[in-house]
């Protein structure tokens, strides 16, 4: 049965050939002319239709195919993303990370520092969230400040399904930010996961709007920006973000 796929052009030939030669040699008016006609071009008819749905059917199973390769590919890309994130999160601190943290150690800084205890419990409300997460269609975003580990962050965000966009040559990256713009087609689940995964690596969230104007590029998006308005704003909690039903 695998090869009648590849005879049934050769069979239609075949049959074609020999309508042909029945109409060329036998006399269409007599009974045995009709007959091998009819029953010649009824032969070709049915051959021709089942050609045809052999042919679906193969189109349709290459189809399937090329899904099930595609969905492979998302996936090895995916757990790949994850494993460099795992080994750049164990990256173990290099001598000036060390020396800065006993610096501020001498300070004064102790482990219940807002910001640290801030930054923890983003951690653990993103992975909580991740737990029954699922990537949807491909995201957008840009902004990711200078102030953060670029690598991590990237991963991180990667993990949930975006495309990072990288700053243009006449662009200035962003030093600080304090405001997430997103587009309307976004999930409730994917700003909050975006804003946990930013607070995490310590950037201090004032608001998350959406654009001020809908286009084309920014329905499932994100900008990540500093706006002087947000800037005397209180800070954003985990927990609001976690409990927030809209941003607005």
């Amino acid at each position: 049965m695998s090869a009648l796929p590849y005879l049934l052009p050769w069979i239609l030939l075949l049959l074609a050939v020999a309508l042909a030669v029945a109409v060329k040699f036998l006399p269409l008016k007599s009974i045995p002319g009709i007959a091998v006609t009819a029953v010649l071009g009824l032969l070709l008819l049915l051959v021709a239709v089942y050609s045809n749905l052999v042919t679906g059917q193969q189109n349709a199973a290459l189809a399937r195919h090329q899904a099930q390769v595609a969905e492979m590919e998302e996936w090895k890309y995916a757990q790949l993303d994850r494993l460099s994130l795992i080994l750049a999160q164990m990256r173990p601190p290099t001598e000036a990370e060390t020396a800065l943290l006993k610096e501020l150690i001498s300070y004064g800084w102790l482990s219940d520092n807002a910001a640290i205890q801030r930054a923890r419990a983003a951690h653990q409300a993103r992975q909580q969230l991740l737990d029954s997460y699922e990537p949807g269609k491909p995201m957008l975003i840009k902004g990711i400040p200078t102030t953060v580990d670029q690598q991590i962050v990237e991963l991180a965000l990667r993990e949930l399904g975006f495309i990072v966009l990288p700053y243009r040559e006449d662009e200035q990256p962003e030093t600080e930010v304090n405001i997430i713009y997103y587009g309307r087609d976004l999930a409730l689940e994917e700003i909050k996961l975006t804003a946990l995964t930013l607070m995490q690596a310590g950037v201090d969230l004032k608001a998350i709007k959406p654009f001020p104007q809908d286009t084309q590029g920014n329905l499932r998006a994100i900008r990540i920006e500093w706006n002087k308005y947000y800037e005397s704003r209180k800070s954003l909690t985990v927990d609001g973000i976690v409990e927030a039903s809209v941003f607005r």
